[in-house]
């Protein structure tokens, strides 16, 4: 974790990760979604922000473990 990592932060490094293609795009739209929530979450008090921060962090380690698949043609 680094001490600069915020909820919008992870949320562009996974969508950033996805438009490069070093993700599997299907992962990454889920994964985004997820942090989306994560947000919403932590902004409405249902989420602590030290929990809400390491739950996007495993959302973006998840996302980069999947690389792309092939276009299919």
């Amino acid at each position: 974790m680094h001490q600069h990592d915020t909820l919008p932060l992870i949320r562009a490094r996974i969508r950033r990760a996805w438009a490069l293609r070093r993700v599997c795009g299907l992962i990454a739209v889920a994964a985004g979604l997820r942090v989306d929530r994560i947000i919403r979450l932590e902004a409405r008090g249902r989420l602590v922000p030290d929990v809400a921060l390491r739950m996007a962090l495993e959302t973006e380690a998840l996302a980069l473990a999947f690389s792309p698949l092939p276009a299919c043609d």
